[in-house]
Parts: structure tokens; sequence; C-alpha cells
């Protein structure tokens, strides 16, 4: 038996009239964390690839800004992969299937050693994990311009953001994106990679999630609303569950037009001991409740138990 159920093209089975704010979408809550010191900073045992074909179509992506390039952390800690490893790995997986799309939420991270420059624990942790030899830890660019430039080299003339404008800053011709709205619908996006940004940046630089309080469940007041359950600090496993399972039923009786998104994890010395609670008894809600959109669901460990993503799926059949 594999370390997880594979649903490599579970949106072929849903019409492309469906919005795509109406999906019930299983995620992963810093996706990129597959490792880290002594696992402290390690939400997931599955890699990327292995994520997106046991069903996961929402990323929590954490990058990190380094001589102008970007790279996966987790605070401090450097994940061992850069962007542009992320956007091999899912563009790979696009190309294959071609009905999926994925939601990709991303973030500047920021490290809490950060004021320290070249000589920060941090920086030089990530320079000796990536056999960088360079002094300079200086960036000249802004943390959006870094983002357009590393997806141009590597998506080029085929777009692989269905809301990310990368045109080259000395073109004359304009960028060609679309913006995500709640009218766009799974057909729209299909074979495409929808930006979620949490960071700051300008509005052809995908869907604005940059209203983001800290440790809150919240709703936003622009459009498409996003509406979040991220309490993640200072909560016992009980209490987390309980404000799970009631964004979660939010989210069936919310507007179909309105983006949730619950995040099941939350913080002690390590994730993995609210997975292991939560996890089974989220699993056994979803099992016995009726069909009806859940919205996104962000996990850790999130093929544990294994039916735990199926479940979810199943709950875009009516």
């Amino acid at each position: 038996m594999g370390r997880f159920v594979s649903h490599p093209s579970w949106m072929s089975d849903i019409p492309d009239d469906v919005p795509a704010t109406a999906l019930s979408i299983p995620g992963t809550h810093n996706s990129g964390c597959t490792g880290g010191l002594f696992g402290f900073a390690q939400t997931q045992d599955l890699d990327l690839g292995d994520q997106l074909n046991a069903g996961i179509r929402f990323l929590d992506i954490r990058l990190a800004q380094s001589q102008d390039d970007l790279f996966v952390y987790h605070d401090m800690i450097y994940m061992g992969k850069s962007y542009m490893d992320i956007l091999e790995i899912c563009s790979k997986f696009l190309g294959e299937h071609s009905s999926e799309t994925i939601l990709m939420s991303i973030q500047e991270e920021s490290r809490i050693d950060s004021s320290l420059g070249r000589f920060a624990p941090s920086e030089i942790l990530g320079k000796l994990s990536r056999g960088d030899s360079t002094n300079s830890d200086r960036n000249t660019r802004s943390f959006e311009d870094a983002l357009k430039a590393r997806t141009r080299e590597h998506v080029e003339d085929s777009p692989l953001f269905y809301n990310f404008a990368t045109g080259h800053p000395d073109s004359h011709s304009p960028a060609t994106t679309h913006e995500f709205t709640s009218q766009a619908t799974l057909g729209d996006v299909r074979g495409k990679i929808i930006l979620l940004r949490r960071f700051e940046g300008s509005d052809d630089a995908g869907l604005d999630l940059t209203y983001w309080p800290e440790n809150q469940t919240f709703r936003s007041a622009s459009l498409p609303v996003h509406d979040v359950h991220d309490r993640h600090f200072g909560i016992t496993e009980e209490d987390k569950y309980k404000l799970v399972i009631a964004h979660v039923e939010e989210a069936r009786r919310g507007d179909p037009k309105d983006l949730y998104i619950t995040f099941t994890s939350a913080v002690d010395l390590k994730a993995r001991g609210y997975a292991k609670t939560i996890n089974p008894r989220l699993n056994d809600y979803l099992a016995r409740s009726p069909r009806g959109r859940v919205g996104i669901i962000a996990m850790d460990y999130f093929e544990k138990p294994r039916e735990l993503v199926s479940n979810i799926i199943k709950m875009n059949s009516e």
C-alpha cells in the first residue's frame, strides 16, 4: 500500500462551468517544508510532486529573497528548495494533467534575524546549504520584480499563471493576464496556477490577499471576499478542532462567490502533534457529512489518515 491515495486528475470529473470559488479543495500549510533542522520547521512528509499527485490543489509557499533569488524558508530555516524548483514541479504536473488547476498562495517570509544582513544565521546557513560562496546578500529588485523575473525565466512564452502578468519590463507589448474573480470558472483556469498574493505588489500580480491579520479568523472587505481561519498560536488542540469545524460549516453556508480557506495547522514545538489529533477527527467528520462546498482546507501531514484528501474531494459531488 502506498503512502497516499492518488488523485492526479480529480478535477476532470467537475464540469467546466463550476466557479473556482465554489470548489472543495484539499491543500497544504507551508507546503514546501518537507525537512528542516531536527524537524522543527517541518510541516509535510511528502514533497510537492507527491502532494499534487495525491490531490492537493492549494499550495502555501513561503519565499525569502536573497541576492535577487527566491528560496523556500520557514521563518529562518532554509528548506532546501527554490522558487524555480516549485515552478518546475507545478508546470510539469499541469502539463501532464491539463484538467487541473493549482491555487498557489505566495508569501514573502520574514526571517526574524534578517536585520543582521549577511551575518544573519539564516543567511549563513542558507548559503552553506546551497553551496553559495558569495559574500553579498544585497537585493537590487523588489520581491515582486524578483518573482516576475524568475517566473519569466521558467515559463518563457507559455503562460503558467492565470492571473500574474510577468511581461518583460523593457517590452513595449502589454503583459496579458486575467483577473481572478468570483466569475472565474474551472474551465477558465484549467492548466494554470491561480496566484493568491500575500506580498505587496501591483494589481496585475495575482489576487490580493495582503489583508491577513495574524493569528485570527477574519473576513476581507475586498472582492472577491476571502474568509480565512488561521488561528495557529496559543490554542489547545480541542479548541482548534472546534474552530476548524465551525469555519468549514460556515463555508457550507456561505456565498459560493467567496473564497473560504481553513487552516487546520497550529503551532507548538512541532506541527505533527496537532496533525495527529486533528486530522483523524476531521476525516471522520467529513466522511459522515453530506456533500457540499467546504472551501480550501490547508493541512499539515495530510496523508494521515489516507482517506482525508479523498473525503475533501468527495464534497464536490452533489
